[in-house]
């Protein structure tokens, strides 16, 4: 079966999926085995691996594409929020995300769903100076402009790179999108397949619009993410895709 490769964030990874008042488990992995990009590379017929990162930036998933792209038959971007970052930590060897949200002095540990790995309770070496550090570099330079710079040249390096690679990839927003008919000074070049435009189909939009419950931090249950991933499937049988070529 030929291989997926999902990168994104929180909400590609799943994250507090299994909080679910109705699935009533402490299984952090089932969530990663069932986010909308796993559950559309099932519909699609490919073979899903999750790299996705909670916390995770653009840069991290243009890095993590260039470390696995040469695994995977197709990419599934879930592109995240445009003012976050990441660092490496030269003692764990391990990339730290930069972000508002928590827990992002965390280590992670390999796993099988989580291909990034699974964080466990141990903060990182230097904790008080990484984290000083991230709070200087969103202060600086986690403002909307370069945001949005930033997403736009990782969204054209993966899928020039996938590109001349014959790998096909779906391009997709968690939330913050740019999208033609609200940034209106910029246009997508038509190499860049992005199956749904507009600020109602970005992931957590069409949750609140549709009205599917979340945990306190804002994250959505299987349901939702079923319902979207047959959306972006219905999308894609409907209109012309690459993925039909």
């Amino acid at each position: 079966m030929p291989k997926a490769l999902i990168l994104g964030c929180s909400h590609a990874a799943g994250a507090l999926m299994h909080e679910d008042p109705d699935y009533e488990s402490d299984d952090a992995e089932y969530g990663a085995a069932n986010s909308y990009p796993v559950l559309l590379a099932d519909m699609l017929g490919y073979q899903p691996h999750n790299h996705a990162v909670s916390g995770g930036s653009n840069d991290a998933m243009f890095r993590i594409y260039t470390e696995q792209e040469q695994h995977y038959e197709l990419i599934i971007a879930c592109w995240t929020g445009r003012d976050r970052g990441e660092y490496f930590h030269p003692t764990h060897k391990q990339w730290i995300t930069i972000n508002y949200g928590q827990g992002d002095s965390l280590l992670r540990e390999p796993n099988a769903v989580l291909k990034q790995g699974k964080e466990v309770p141990r903060v990182i070496e230097d904790k008080q100076m990484y984290e000083d550090y991230g709070k200087h570099w969103l202060a600086i330079e986690g403002n909307e402009q370069r945001g949005l710079n930033n997403r736009m040249k990782n969204i054209l390096a993966l899928n020039l790179l996938a590109r001349s690679r014959g790998t096909k990839v779906i391009n997709l927003d968690s939330f913050q999108g740019q999208h033609e008919r609200r940034d209106h000074s910029f246009r997508w070049p038509e190499e860049v397949y992005r199956p749904l435009n507009g600020p109602s189909n970005e992931f957590i939009n069409y949750c609140t619009i549709h009205n599917f419950p979340n945990e306190p931090r804002g994250h959505y249950f299987r349901p939702a993410h079923l319902s979207y991933a047959q959306y972006i499937k219905h999308k894609l049988d409907n209109t012309r895709s690459p993925l039909n070529d």
